[in-house]
């Protein structure tokens, strides 16, 4: 049916071939199939969000450290919930080119990090880093987060905003205030490790 507009002819003879069909049962007057969300859409897509941003963080390294895409990476996860990486875990190695995702306690040597959602992420590096360099960079980040940190800060110390935003919002704003909380203690270890 979605190929009717682009293909009138053949998709008409595919849908008189595919079932008994009446004489004037044609496919440009059918009717639309109906499409239902699946009951647990909403945590798939939450699954997958966080799926992509792990990627994208993986990306990110490789940005800031001028790797190619095409050299494969290990990424090592600090979590509490190994069961939720690796629920999507194969996605991941997919679409980041990595060669191993595994947990660990510590961070590795030689490793650059990111935080997101209260895991912390490591990507342990063969190349030398410019510990100079790495040190302004976390700086930089840390000084963002504790900036983010403080606006959440704010705005949840608004009693008139309290009052009147809907309890998702209120949810959404603490989780964000954890979540910067998160990267700001991850930021300062990084920080103190160098």
């Amino acid at each position: 049916k979605l190929l009717h507009p682009f293909m009138p002819f053949i998709t008409e003879e595919l849908w008189h071939e595919l079932a008994e069909r009446g004489p004037k049962d044609y496919v440009c007057v059918a009717h639309w199939p109906k499409v239902s969300a699946p009951a647990n859409s909403a945590d798939t897509l939450a699954e997958m969000d966080r799926a992509l941003a792990i990627v994208a963080g993986v990306r990110n390294v490789r940005n800031q450290k001028n790797l190619g895409p095409v050299k494969p990476l290990e990424l090592a996860v600090k979590t509490d919930d190994q069961a939720a990486i690796l629920a999507y875990a194969p996605l991941v190695r997919k679409l980041a080119n990595l060669s191993d995702l595994s947990f660990a306690q510590d961070a590795p040597a030689g490793a650059v990090s990111f935080v997101l959602g209260g895991n912390e992420f490591f990507v342990p590096l063969d190349i030398q880093v410019d510990v100079a360099a790495e040190r302004v960079r976390l700086e930089k980040e840390l000084g963002y987060a504790i900036g983010f940190r403080d606006s959440v800060n704010k705005k949840l110390g608004n009693e008139k905003f309290v009052a009147n935003a809907k309890p998702d919002v209120l949810e959404r704003e603490r989780q964000k205030l954890a979540d910067a909380e998160a990267k700001i203690t991850a930021l300062e270890q990084a920080l103190g490790a160098l």
